[in-house]
């Protein structure tokens, strides 16, 4: 015992006694399975049929096959650095599909909040709080909530979505400018089939699978950055059905097939690379670096696009910085709901908004007399206002929101300086 605490600097007496009682017992325990009968020990039997196991390896799989499909250099994975970003994406979608979709029930839905500081896709907004809810497009369901401080709320319901998949259409949408909402922020929504005789309305039709939430802020702090934040939201299904027994292993089976499927749906949509035909087709999206593009609307309808929100203006292009190297970006906003431009990397996922300011809204821009802004995308901080902090990363995103504008977006303009030449 004193050369075992000899040999171990700063190991506490007692827990050297732990240890070595744990080998005695250990050793007792091998002696006596070898010494019955000087037989070996009976063969474990083997493990019992579940689909629950099966589909917990699929699950494994579908991560499998998406490392293995994304994290290429046909996808633009050509070093160890982009590697950990591309697996980092992963391992978040996989944290947001085991948290909508692990104990989903439709039946009785809440809602979850698609984003926070440490779990991001999907092209997150700090300025934002998004709620996922899973649905049944044959219930009838009631929203309420509040609108508190939000200068924009709206609510759409996906289509396509049943079991975890990827959202292949908008079904409907209601803004806050088609509610009615009480002097106190307060509203009602029914979500169903049928349009109910008065009041907010959801439309739902075949394949509707869920519903997401939009909350847009213009604060000092963006909303999003404090992880105590929620929106007075609540969903409840009308006139429910009594409660089935638990369903145990076909019930963990078909939430870990939703997980996969969650999986296997939006990986493509923010692994892969903006082609210069996709660039082309959307208009408001640069693929030269440091050059905004002129904003635009989403393409198409609410009825044939998911995610977007077809009362927004975007804009979104590549930053390239070297270390020595600032980005001065000058322009102005229009009056409307909401503006702002967040920092991204390569994946749509924000910059650590919890830590550093990676994003400016109006509210948070210091303005010049003349009412234009001059931001400054740089590596370090220059001692000036309106800094949008990289990270210290020499590539990203910009991205650009004008919701509700009243007249249309003009693109800021972006020159590269010498660091040392700010003032």
């Amino acid at each position: 015992m004193k050369h075992l605490i000899n040999a171990v600097p700063g190991l506490g007496l007692l827990a050297v006694l732990l240890l070595g009682l744990a080998a005695c017992s250990d050793d007792q325990q091998a002696a006596a399975i070898a010494d019955k009968d000087g037989a070996a020990a009976a063969p474990l039997p083997p493990a019992p049929e579940s689909k629950a196991s099966a589909a917990l390896q699929h699950l494994m799989a579908t991560v499998e096959e998406t490392q293995a499909k994304f994290v290429t250099p046909q996808m633009g994975v050509t070093d160890a650095y982009t590697a950990g970003e591309a697996n980092r994406l992963i391992a978040h979608m996989l944290h947001t599909g085991l948290n909508f979709w692990m104990e989903a029930n439709p039946s009785r839905p809440v809602f979850k909040q698609y984003v926070d500081t440490t779990r991001k896709l999907l092209g997150d907004n700090p300025d934002s709080v998004y709620y996922f809810a899973a649905i049944n497009d044959d219930d009838t369901y009631i929203i309420r909530g509040n609108i508190g401080a939000a200068v924009f709320t709206s609510f759409t319901v996906e289509g396509g979505t049943q079991q975890g998949r990827a959202a292949s259409r908008s079904i409907s949408a209601l803004g806050d400018y088609d509610m009615d909402i009480a002097p106190d922020g307060s509203y009602e929504i029914i979500v169903s089939k049928r349009k109910p005789k008065s009041g907010n309305w959801l439309r739902l039709e075949k394949g509707a699978g869920q519903i997401t939430t939009r909350h847009y802020h213009e604060a000092r702090l963006s909303v999003a950055s404090d992880p105590a934040f929620q929106m007075d939201i609540s969903i409840e299904v009308v006139d429910p059905e009594p409660l089935p027994p638990y369903a145990g292993d076909e019930q963990v089976a078909q939430n870990l097939t939703a997980v996969a499927n969650f999986i296997a749906g939006h990986a493509p949509m923010g692994m892969v690379p903006t082609s210069p035909e996709m660039a082309k087709t959307f208009g408001w999206i640069s693929l030269e670096p440091n050059v905004i593009a002129k904003p635009g609307q989403w393409i198409g309808s609410a009825d044939e696009q998911a995610y977007g929100n077809t009362h927004a203006f975007y804009s979104m292009g590549p930053y390239r910085l070297a270390e020595d190297e600032a980005l001065v970006i000058e322009g102005r906003f229009p009056e409307g709901r909401f503006a702002n431009v967040v920092l991204w990397n390569r994946y749509m996922q924000s910059y650590d908004f919890a830590n550093r300011q990676i994003s400016l809204n109006r509210n948070q821009i210091t303005y010049e007399e003349d009412g234009s802004f001059k931001i400054i995308v740089a590596h370090k901080d220059p001692g000036l206002p309106n800094w949008l902090d990289t990270e210290g990363r020499e590539t990203g995103k910009m991205y650009w929101r004008w919701v509700f504008p009243r007249s249309e977006p003009e693109a800021p303009v972006g020159k590269v300086v010498k660091f040392r030449s700010l003032k």
